[in-house]
């Protein structure tokens, strides 16, 4: 009797350790992954929140598994080149090779993206900016070389949506910051008329403001510039990212202060 019920534990203790050997076996289902919808949710939340602590890494963890588990998403690779965009803004500035190296993340994902969506005008902007971005980081003759790509990439940008307030921004930036021709593409009065449009298709943006005053400025329009200027410094700061509407204000106090007798 004894040795019947010593065999039949012995036969369910058997069974019990094969049924969870099996179970730790069988790997992840698709089914128990989050879903594409819910890891985009996810992201644009953390996006939301990134100045806090630690979200930065929670952002890129996010976006980084969700690139993983649903390969050669265009919704998924434009927020995880911006993700890698924002991550090199918070490397130190003396610490250039690890900027470069966040960047020009950014910059493989980004052209990922604008493949994988060549209809999303988010996925070219962030491809262009952080084209941008690596050029002025690696130095003067690496961003003079990334203006004819970066340039391309957002007039792709704005064939798929004319309204892209981003798009017309760094249009600006390039403009007004870029040498004339012959060396480059620069030109003021461009760089006024993509501002203005940057300033009223997005104007929540501290950074289209400012761009829209220096343009001003640039052109001589002192007065249009401190109603631009004027508009930035009255802006409440923008939740995700503070610090970046503080610095864009103190930006623009310095520029109101340049033309102060103008």
């Amino acid at each position: 009797m004894k040795a019947r019920m010593l065999v039949t534990a012995l036969l369910a203790t058997i069974m019990a350790v094969s049924a969870a050997l099996v179970v730790w076996a069988v790997p992840v289902s698709a089914a128990s992954l989050p879903s594409l919808e819910e890891r985009i949710t996810a992201a644009d939340l953390h996006w939301s929140r990134r100045s806090q602590a630690g979200v930065t890494e929670a952002l890129l963890r996010n976006l980084e598994e969700a690139d993983r588990d649903y390969p050669e998403q265009g919704e998924v690779l434009w927020r995880l080149s911006r993700a890698y965009w924002w991550k090199s803004t918070r490397i130190p500035k003396d610490d250039k090779k690890t900027k470069i190296e966040w960047l020009d993340k950014a910059k493989a994902t980004g052209e990922r993206a604008a493949k994988a969506a060549p209809g999303n005008p988010d996925a070219h902007y962030w491809y262009a900016a952080a084209m941008a971005e690596t050029g002025v980081a690696r130095g003067i003759l690496q961003s003079l070389f990334m203006v004819k790509p970066t340039r391309e990439a957002l007039e792709r940008g704005l064939a798929a949506d004319p309204n892209h307030a981003s798009c017309h921004y760094l249009m600006a930036e390039l403009y007004l910051q870029l040498p004339g021709p012959p060396l480059s593409i620069g030109n003021k009065q461009k760089a006024v008329e993509e501002a203005r449009l940057a300033v009223k298709y997005g104007p929540d943006s501290s950074s289209h403001w400012l761009v829209l005053g220096r343009a001003l400025i640039a052109t001589k329009q002192y007065g249009e510039a401190r109603q631009a200027l004027s508009a930035l410094l009255a802006m409440a700061p923008d939740p995700g990212d503070p610090e970046g509407t503080r610095a864009d204000q103190d930006e623009g106090r310095a520029e109101l202060q340049s033309i102060a007798n103008k």
